[in-house]
């Protein structure tokens, strides 16, 4: 299936993302509901952040207590798997931290920064770092877009290294996220790129992921998340492999 690559330094397409809060079938031409997915629902830690807690459903994680735990909104699921005698996680924790930059000795809170210092809308914005999370739309939808920017420990490892591959980016290296829909009627394949950095550059504002005329978007159940980097070693990527996103617009 053709690859489909999007890069672009300034936001597109935001006068109508930035006002759909939630619309009415009235409101959109194709008699279906428009719904923005904003996380502002969410609630908190004290350090301005969430990625899982103790309530969530228990299971053993490598001989160590773990908890799957979720956030929904609109009957949009985002999953969060919390193992806390490593303090580590994965899927998709939510954050409204101010905060722009990241120090290894402060990894916990800054790895649930982005680079802009804010969410697109509202308080609280995203961060994707998953292994085999997807986000379940619960019943078939057209995903329209969304928003997405750096992540501030993806951030410095673009700019300073990330303490494996040594220096900062070069005008030949990329790191890019990878979104892949599941049909509603069966095995997808389809991917479509967002790169995060390239030529030299990277991602550090607010942009918006336009798919309203992606097919491949259309009639899903989930989305899943991905990376690839020219930084790599023997064992995988060593940029680290986040994406904070924001309001996420589905038809539905």
């Amino acid at each position: 299936m053709k690859t489909i690559k999007f890069f672009a330094m300034a936001a597109i397409v935001c006068g109508a993302a930035m006002s759909l809060t939630s619309c009415s079938k009235e409101d959109n031409p194709s008699g279906k509901s428009l719904v923005t997915i904003g996380f502002e629902g969410a609630k908190l830690n004290a350090q301005g952040f969430w990625c899982g807690d103790e309530t969530g459903t228990p299971f053993e994680n490598y001989g160590s207590p773990a908890y799957a735990c979720s956030y929904t909104e609109s009957g949009v699921t985002f999953p969060v798997n919390w193992t806390p005698s490593w303090c580590s996680w994965s899927g998709f924790a939510i954050s409204n931290r101010t905060e722009k930059t990241y120090k290894s000795e402060t990894m916990t809170p800054d790895q649930f920064n982005n680079v802009t210092g804010k969410a697109h809308g509202g308080k609280n914005f995203c961060v994707v770092y998953t292994f085999g999370e997807t986000i379940d739309f619960s019943t078939a939808v057209t995903l329209k877009g969304f928003w997405y920017t750096n992540e501030a420990w993806t951030a410095d490892a673009i700019l300073n290294g990330d303490g494996y591959t040594p220096g900062k980016f070069g005008t030949n290296d990329w790191f890019k996220c990878i979104i892949s829909p599941t049909p509603a009627e069966g095995v997808g394949g389809a991917r479509y790129e967002l790169d995060l950095a390239k030529n030299g550059d990277y991602v550090k504002d607010w942009q918006y992921c336009d798919l309203s005329n992606v097919d491949a978007f259309k009639n899903i159940k989930s989305i899943s998340f991905s990376f690839d980097s020219t930084r790599k070693n023997d064992w995988g990527l060593t940029t680290p492999t986040y994406i904070c996103i924001d309001d996420l617009i589905i038809e539905k």
